[in-house]
């Protein structure tokens, strides 16, 4: 007997284990072109009314968008022609091969930053809004750093 208790034991230790890492793992999204990204710990994945997939957490949105647009200056006249109010543009590091320019917005007073980056020869912008004063894309832990590290173009 005991040792059908060290087994049940056993067992229960591994479904408890294998619920753990299945809660912790990342979940990935699939943009409509095929590309998947991660999303960040902490973040509930929402539908933001427009057919765009948004990622929420406290007073902090992103949404990750595959672009059509071929350089920043265009990704610029589409946002300044939705009303956006364009402040500033520069390169930023930390994200190994991919070059990545951040543009500066105010939308109605609301701080708007927007990622515009090429993965793999595709496109994508990642915007995000309402974000803090201590905002630094460039450090390993900001979510959108997380997310453009993570787009894989496999199936694009």
């Amino acid at each position: 007997m005991k040792l059908n208790s060290k087994i049940l034991v056993a067992l229960l230790l591994c479904v408890v284990a294998a619920i753990t890492v299945g809660m912790v793992a990342a979940e990935d999204l699939t943009l409509p072109d095929g590309a998947t990204f991660t999303v960040p710990d902490g973040f509930t994945v929402q539908d933001d009314g427009d057919g765009n997939t948004a990622l929420v957490k406290d007073d902090l949105a992103i949404i990750v968008l595959a672009s059509d647009a071929k350089s920043p200056d265009d990704a610029k006249k589409t946002l300044e022609s939705k009303g956006y109010t364009f402040k500033s543009q520069k390169d930023v590091s930390g994200f190994g091969d991919i070059k990545v320019f951040e543009q500066a917005y105010d939308k109605d007073g609301m701080p708007i930053y927007g990622y515009v980056c090429e993965v793999d020869g595709s496109s994508y912008i990642v915007c995000a809004a309402n974000a803090p004063s201590d905002w630094d894309v460039s450090n390993s832990d900001n979510p959108v750093n997380i997310i453009i590290k993570s787009i894989d173009t496999s199936n694009v």
